[in-house]
């Protein structure tokens, strides 16, 4: 490994070594803390890496192992293990920010392992060396090459050290009054914001209902490997279930109970805490006995309500899924500035550098929530981030277009 001339394997050498160094790490210091690495620490180390980055280049020379930094029999190892325990992260179930690892090693919380840290900043070096010495020997020819590697390492470094200074934080908002104080996801702290938000309304759309099978006495949906359902959409009318012809003739999408002597109908009721009743007659295909009656999934406000079709036995309505929620507020900023954004799933509102998610509302409530949890993340590096996406983006179109001149 100490010979003048270094090729694959002392590549892979260095890399395990990595390895071991960052697990002699993790058992003694514990896992990564990047709360730590908080403005202004983190731009200090940025300049540091700088610096070191350029003391390496110049010393080159002097010492072998900086020499060896820039070349492919480094590079390539170095990729293949820093790919490997990327993969290993990605085929392990990852814990939430701010909790700890479930496994005793650490790797159910890859962002904070050692050993993947390490890599990742071994790879941040040489890709310094390489950025440096193709910059001190510039070709335009090797502009893609040049452009691609600046992009990965700033994408690097200001993915890893600027992600200590995103903040996730959820806020609670209601219809009375407007809401600035929010939560750490992380810590659970609370703190006011510089911003204040209202709901003005909520909303849910619903998939249609769902009939299912239900055995009082195994307490499981029938078939119990695969429970059968049946879609009550806007075109049915009549189908089967687990030996049953079903036919609807009634779908109230929000109704009431009404009690009349022993029995109880539903009617239309559009109020709070309204239910979806569906009015169903149900014949069995063996012996043709029927009945009939009112099935629905029940509310906060009114239980739900079966229809018995043997002793211990029941056809069912489940609880009708959300296909979006909608929360629409009043966001009022520090400067006074009123805005009125709806803000879905996956589709965040931006403001003064906020991102603002639909993250919850209350369940028990359904559709009538009254509440509406968001989360509000910001990420001030993320711009940055971007741009070294970008710029790799442009080296490999570069490339594209260098290499088919070539080949021409």
């Amino acid at each position: 490994m100490f010979e003048k001339k270094w090729g694959m394997k002392d590549g892979f050498a260095i890399g395990i070594g990595i390895i071991v160094i960052g697990l002699v790490l993790q058992f003694s210091v514990g896992a990564v803390d990047w709360s730590l690495l908080r403005w202004p620490v983190n731009i200090i180390i940025m300049t540091i890496f700088a610096v070191a980055a350029v003391v390496f280049y110049a010393l080159r020379s002097r010492i072998h192992i900086l020499r060896f930094l820039p070349t492919m029999p480094c590079a390539v190892p170095a990729l293949m293990l820093t790919a490997l325990i990327t993969i290993v992260m990605g085929l392990t179930r990852q814990v939430p920010d701010g909790q700890q690892a479930t496994d005793s090693l650490g790797i159910t919380r890859m962002l904070s392992f050692w050993p993947f840290v390490l890599l990742y900043v071994y790879v941040a070096l040489i890709l310094s060396q390489v950025v440096i010495m193709q910059l001190l020997h510039f070709k335009w020819r090797k502009l893609p090459s040049f452009v691609s590697h600046l992009g990965l390492l700033v994408a690097l470094l200001t993915a890893t050290l600027g992600s200590a200074d995103m903040q996730r934080l959820t806020m609670t908002v209601n219809k009375d009054n407007p809401e600035s104080r929010v939560y750490d996801s992380n810590t659970g702290a609370a703190k006011q914001l510089n911003i204040s938000i209202q709901l003005k309304d909520f909303t849910i759309d619903e998939y249609p209902p769902k009939l299912m099978y239900y055995d009082e006495v195994s307490g499981m949906m029938l078939p119990e490997s695969n429970p059968a359902t049946l879609l009550i959409d806007d075109g049915f009318n009549r189908g089967t279930l687990q030996g049953w012809n079903i036919e609807v003739d009634s779908v109230l999408d929000e109704a009431h109970p009404v009690a009349v002597g022993d029995s109880t109908y539903y009617e239309e009721w559009h109020e709070t805490g309204a239910v979806t009743a569906i009015h169903l007659k149900a014949t069995a295909q063996e012996g043709g006995r029927s009945m009939e009656g009112w099935v629905t999934a029940g509310s906060y406000l009114y239980p739900y309500q079966l229809l018995k079709v043997t002793e211990h036995q029941y056809i069912i309505m489940a609880e009708r899924e959300p296909q979006r929620y909608v929360s629409k507020v009043e966001i009022v900023t520090e400067s006074g500035k009123h805005e009125e954004a709806d803000i879905l799933v996956n589709q965040p509102y931006s403001t003064m550098g906020w991102k603002i998610y639909q993250l919850s509302y209350d369940v028990d409530r359904g559709k009538w929530s009254e509440i509406s949890v968001l989360e509000l993340v910001r990420d001030p590096w993320l711009p940055y981030v971007y741009t070294g996406i970008y710029m790799m983006i442009a080296g490999a179109v570069m490339l594209l277009f260098t290499a088919q001149r070539r080949k021409q």
